[in-house]
Formats: C-alpha cells, sequence, structure tokens
C-alpha cells in the first residue's frame, strides 16, 4: 500500500491500495490462466470473469471516493489487451459475496462465476482499443463507498464482467496481464479517505473543564458527609 499524499487537517489523504490477488474464472466454474491473469471477456467462445482482491487492513477513517487503476497491456501488433469485433465494449464491477480463499484456491465453481457478474453494480466504463497499452480507470459508486467502508479493515472483493458480449468471436479485455508478458502490473484502488474526526481545542477545553468542576463539586460532597 502507497500513501499518495498525506492528510493535513481534515482534508482527505489519497491512498493506493495494490491489489493482493487476481484472476478469472470460466462459465463451467474452472479457474483459467495464470493466478494473475485477469482476461475478462469471452475467449475461444468461453466467457471469463475476473476477480480482484485488496487488503484494506491499513486503511483508517471514511472512504469518500474510489477508483480502480488497472492496466489493459499492448505486447506486440499481434498482442493486444482489448480484442473485439465492436469498437467498444462495456466492463462492469460488481460486489462479490463468495469468499476470498475460494476463488483463491480454485473452489469458487459455477456460483462464483455468477457471482462475478452480478449482484449490486460498483462501475462502469466503456473500453476500446484505444485503452490498449494504458491503465484504465473507473470510477466507484457510492454503493462500492459503502461497501468499502464497510470492509474497513478486512478483504474487499471485486468481479469484472464485459456485458456486451455478442456473437462467437473473441471480445476481452486485460488480455495478456500474466507476468510473462508485461512488466507493468498496475491493480490498484486509489482511495480518497477522510480521516477520522478530532475535537477542536476549544471542545477539548470545554470538556476538560467539565470534568474538573465535576470532580471539585464530588470533592466537596465528600468533604461535608
Amino acid at each position: 500500500m502507497a500513501l499518495l499524499a498525506a492528510p493535513t487537517g481534515a482534508h482527505a489523504a489519497a491512498i493506493a491500495v495494490d491489489a493482493t490477488a487476481s484472476g478469472a474464472y470460466n462459465a463451467a466454474g474452472a479457474r483459467v490462466g495464470t493466478t494473475e491473469n485477469f482476461l475478462t471477456g469471452q475467449l475461444g467462445q468461453t466467457v471469463r470473469r475476473s476477480y480482484l482482491a485488496f487488503d484494506l487492513s491499513g486503511v483508517t477513517g471514511t472512504v469518500t471516493a474510489a477508483k480502480l487503476r488497472l492496466f489493459n497491456p499492448e505486447v506486440s501488433q499481434f498482442l493486444h489487451g482489448y480484442v473485439s469485433p465492436q469498437a467498444s465494449e462495456t466492463l462492469a464491477f460488481y460486489d462479490v459475496t463468495t469468499l476470498a480463499a475460494a476463488f483463491l484456491d480454485g473452489t469458487a465453481g459455477v456460483a462464483g462465476f455468477a457471482d462475478l457478474g452480478t449482484g449490486i453494480l460498483f462501475g462502469t466504463r466503456s473500453v476500446s482499443a484505444a485503452d490498449n497499452g494504458t491503465v484504465i480507470e473507473i470510477d466507484l459508486n457510492a454503493a462500492a463507498l459503502a461497501a468499502l467502508n464497510a470492509a474497513a479493515g478486512g478483504d474487499f472483493l471485486l468481479g469484472g464482467a464485459l456485458t456486451s458480449i455478442a456473437g462467437i468471436f473473441d471480445q476481452y479485455v486485460f488480455g495478456f496481464t500474466m507476468v510473462d508478458f508485461v512488466a507493468d502490473h498496475t491493480r490498484q484502488l486509489v482511495l480518497e479517505v477522510a480521516p477520522a474526526a478530532v475535537p477542536e481545542p476549544s471542545a477539548l477545553l470545554i470538556a476538560g473543564t467539565g470534568l474538573l468542576l465535576l470532580g471539585l463539586a464530588r470533592a466537596r460532597r465528600e468533604g461535608r458527609s
């Protein structure tokens, strides 16, 4: 986890949290590709959905904004991160209720595949060949912010799917994201985090004075008894 900007006063700080794991499952419920490759879409007439896991144990405060940043490779003129006969596709990310361990050990199955592309929508973005060789950014919505705050101190999972697949041709994004093909493996959440509220000095003075007066009053009562 990298701190991008230190908080000043009550202002939010930008924190980048790198993914601890990623991968993909096909419609038959099998984990496919390497554990890092999160190809999302249709390859060889088989639909794949991806998962991304993040550890939020180092995040404190309230998340007020969030952005997902994922590198989409351009390995060569023949090997592209984005492939489709269509000019663009719709990439969507959803909440995940399946336990992270099930995805990581390959046992999430058909139910896990379904979970990766259904449920509460966290954000969408149109993707195209123009995104090859770039970091794709997806702004996450209010539902995602609520989930991030609920998951504070624990694991946070996202499921990715192409929702615009049509026909039998290859249509995918994040192809060739495995280590052997590219050096850039950006898979991160950038969070705007507001620090926990700190009482104003005047409020602390008032509270301290009140406690002092309370102590004096109690001492007088005990002295008269």
